[in-house]
């Protein structure tokens, strides 16, 4: 049964319109308010909104500008006074589908929606040996990300290595666990970030190991390559896997097969293997950081992400995905977003990628006291009236030394940013464009952690 949302702040119109659709076989909701049919929205799907231009609180116009940011495929109709053309062809230039005027004739209405919902579906079929035949739970308005979608559905359903690449913050991991999901393996999905564990630690994560094996083995520990068994074992930011362990996990790879730390035992290798990194591993490869045969036998398929800045599409579509997910955390009702916010967004570089949007909506839904998030409560780096330069053009001293060099300039910018982001090194990481690891690395070079 076709699903209306009926938006009007007359109550005898939501009454007379409402019951009219029923009794003609659709299934209607009403709200008095766009406020209100946001909330709706945000917990049933529809396939018709029908509108009423002037509304109080939030007008018709805006509703719909906002709608189209988050769903592109609902038909929408505009209700119009009589004699408001100009208003209704707006609608029809922000993504109306059509408009009918006041007072509504419900014949023609009928007529028009059963006309849409046709054409709907006409435009549906002729599609649907394009898309993929698999649910994700990407959100997503652009066609690089659509693209992502169907290579994922070409390769998920092989038993071959994939490697995935992109910056930090993009999602290699979400999209790993799609490849898991639809991939029809039984058994689970297993992950491990390299970069978490100590050299002398990552083999034992790996291989697991044998009661006594060790000192302080004092019972066996099944390691991520059993524990993955006929289902995926995803290695996140392998690039930075020392080099011993490279020519272990080449070997296992060639051969199928490994054994625990202490065990003469053999165990078949059979699950998948699907490597991350944010770094050129390419160019590791060149600098002999990474083996060369290594990379070949991981990168059978290859996935590169986008980062956020190059699908500006989906920047919206994030934004209102985060706002709902906060919104249920932390029990609060933020419906709209201010134009000016929105231009912020849209403009922005976003270096920590969706991970940085993320955080930014967290904070701005749980500090705004309105239903709408404003400029005041976005972070103080993305106002325009923020008068702090931002980090990576921070004067250092108020005199100019010609005589320092590079590092000194560096370890500068890291102090700064570091006493700006009070030592939260992920953030400091992000604001300077470079990864956790990498700032750590610096940290110690330039003797900063006694600093704290």
């Amino acid at each position: 049964m076709t699903k209306i949302l009926l938006i009007d702040d007359e109550k005898n119109i939501l009454k007379a319109v409402g019951s009219n659709l029923e009794q003609n076989g659709f299934n209607v909701d009403a709200a008095i308010s766009a406020e209100i049919a946001f909330t709706k929205l945000d917990n049933k799907k529809y396939d018709v909104i029908l509108c009423d231009l002037i509304l109080t609180g939030m007008n018709g116009l805006d509703f719909l500008s906002r709608v189209r940011k988050i769903n592109k495929d609902v038909i929408f109709i505009m209700i119009t006074a009589n004699g408001f053309i100009d208003d209704a062809v707006k609608a029809m230039k922000i993504g109306a589908d059509d408009f009918i005027s006041k007072p509504i004739d419900m014949d023609g209405l009928i007529n028009n929606i059963n006309i849409l919902l046709s054409k709907k579906e006409n435009y549906n079929n002729y599609n649907d040996e394009n898309k993929p035949k698999f649910k994700t739970n990407l959100i997503y308005k652009s066609k690089i990300i659509e693209d992502l979608i169907k290579e994922i559905g070409m390769i998920a359903k092989a038993s071959s290595n994939v490697l995935i690449t992109g910056e930090t913050g993009t999602g290699k991991e979400l999209i790993a666990r799609i490849i898991h999901e639809i991939s029809e393996r039984k058994g689970a999905f297993i992950g491990i970030n390299i970069n978490a564990y100590p050299d002398s630690l990552i083999e034992n994560e790996l291989f697991g190991h044998e009661k006594g094996s060790f000192t302080n083995a004092v019972s066996t520990q099944k390691g991520k390559f059993e524990l993955a068994s006929n289902g995926t074992l995803f290695l996140d930011e392998i690039g930075e896997m020392p080099i011993a362990v490279q020519s272990k996990l080449l070997r296992i790879l060639q051969e199928r097969e490994f054994s625990m730390i202490g065990s003469n035992s053999v165990i078949k290798l059979t699950a998948r293997i699907v490597s991350a990194t944010n770094i050129d591993i390419e160019n590791a490869v060149l600098q002999n950081k990474f083996r060369e045969d290594l990379f070949y036998r991981i990168n059978v398929f290859h996935l590169k992400v986008p980062p956020l800045r190059e699908r500006k599409d989906d920047i919206m579509p994030l934004v209102y995905y985060f706002i709902k997910k906060f919104n249920a955390e932390n029990k609060k009702n933020i419906v709209n977003i201010s134009k000016d916010v929105e231009e912020i967004l849209i403009n922005y570089n976003f270096p920590g990628n969706v991970r940085e949007l993320e955080n930014i909506i967290e904070r701005s839904v749980i500090v705004t006291p309105f239903d709408s998030i404003e400029v005041d409560n976005l972070p103080n780096y993305l106002k325009k009236t923020d008068k702090t330069p931002p980090i990576s053009f921070m004067p250092l001293n108020n005199h100019c030394d010609y005589d320092l060099n590079l590092d000194s300039v560096e370890k500068e910018l890291i102090i700064k940013a570091l006493e700006k982001y009070n030592y939260n090194q992920t953030k400091t990481a992000i604001s300077l464009g470079i990864s956790r690891k990498q700032l750590r690395t610096k940290m110690k070079k330039y003797g900063l952690f006694s600093e704290k």
